[in-house]
């Protein structure tokens, strides 16, 4: 019996390590990321950056390359014509 109670203290606290060296912390990141959204000032830092690159892509005269653009004309194409096929069913 005592044999029983030690194997299963190693191999519970074995999973335990097991647990804490890789799901625990991406579990803690995880967890910090998030509190740092609900953080007033991390949310004001996040709308300055995302305001600021915006403003860096209307200053320049081409946004994208000829390959992206004949990309996003023809998925936009392609979106416009569905939306008028489903519209007059």
């Amino acid at each position: 019996m005592r044999t029983f109670i030690l194997k299963t203290f190693i191999i519970t606290f074995a999973v335990f390590i097991l647990y804490k060296l890789t799901i625990g912390r991406e579990i803690e990141t995880f967890s910090k990321n998030i509190k740092s959204l609900t953080n007033q000032h991390s949310r004001i830092e996040i709308k300055q950056k995302i305001l600021s690159e915006i403003k860096k892509g209307s200053e320049k005269e081409r946004i994208f390359s000829d390959e992206e653009r004949d990309t996003l004309s023809k998925f936009l194409k392609k979106i416009v014509t569905e939306l008028d096929l489903k519209s007059s069913n």
